[in-house]
């Protein structure tokens, strides 16, 4: 497993051309789907994207210098990064799990044909194309047919956790997670009462649900803030661990 550099999330959308040429510089092919078990065995790479889980998955030879069998599960991107065109009446909806074909990407040695240096990962699919960047730790993604596109800088993740499989797995760490949530959030302001007082506790709470009504924003949820697929429950594990190492900075 590559080790990159870590970085901060964050969401640029943009109509660069730019952008648009790099896309359509990365595809001299459409890329063939491919039948790949999306098991942990064939993990690849576990990429976040503002608590959003997106896996990438192959099913080639030990040593191959390339690999044109790999698969990428996400939440359904043209969606998530507001691709054109995108339907706004599904906003309220479950996030859909979708399979998108990739491969690797390398530089060509001298002679053009044989490949040399690994550049990262191209997938398509579902009306999308792009590019995961490894080492600047981004993903260009736009519309099949158009320049409309948008780049996101991602976190690589190790642990997996699958969108599609394993239910019993994912139901047991979202409980687990939930509960381990709960209970920091408990500790914490009591923690803060006894230090600060019962405003600065009242300001903790009122942040608490504002937090709550963005992470069901972000991973998609029903009306109390539940999550109600396999896909929202990743999310929600993942943004319930970034809000646990939070609370430092109400009792720093």
């Amino acid at each position: 497993m590559r080790v990159f550099h870590t970085c901060r999330f964050r969401l640029l959308k943009q109509a660069s051309i730019g952008v648009g040429l790099l896309l359509a510089a990365s595809f001299s092919t459409a890329l063939v789907p491919v039948s790949i078990a999306p098991i942990e065995a064939n993990f690849v790479l576990g990429i976040d994207v503002q608590g959003q889980r997106l896996n990438l998955y192959e099913d080639c030879e030990e040593g191959s210098v390339t690999c044109d069998g790999m698969l990428l599960v996400a939440p359904d991107l043209q969606r998530l990064w507001h691709i054109k065109p995108y339907d706004k009446s599904i906003d309220k909806s479950p996030y859909s799990v979708k399979f998108y074909a990739a491969k690797t990407k390398h530089s060509l040695c001298k002679d053009g044909v044989t490949p040399c240096g690994f550049q990262g990962y191209q997938f398509e699919g579902n009306g999308i194309k792009g590019f995961i960047d490894p080492i600047d730790q981004k993903i260009y993604a736009g519309n099949e047919w158009t320049l409309d596109d948008s780049s996101v800088t991602y976190k690589e993740n190790s642990t997996y956790l699958p969108l599609t499989s394993q239910t019993a797995l994912i139901n047991s760490k979202y409980n687990a997670s939930d509960k381990a949530l709960n209970k920091s959030y408990q500790i914490t302001r009591n923690e803060v009462r006894r230090l600060y007082g019962e405003r600065m506790e009242s300001d903790l709470k009122q942040e608490q649900i504002q937090w709550i009504k963005q992470r069901s924003k972000d991973c998609g949820a029903n009306t109390q803030h539940q999550p109600r697929t396999q896909a929202e429950k990743v999310c929600f594990i993942q943004q319930n661990d970034s809000r646990k190492q939070a609370w430092f900075l109400w009792i720093d």
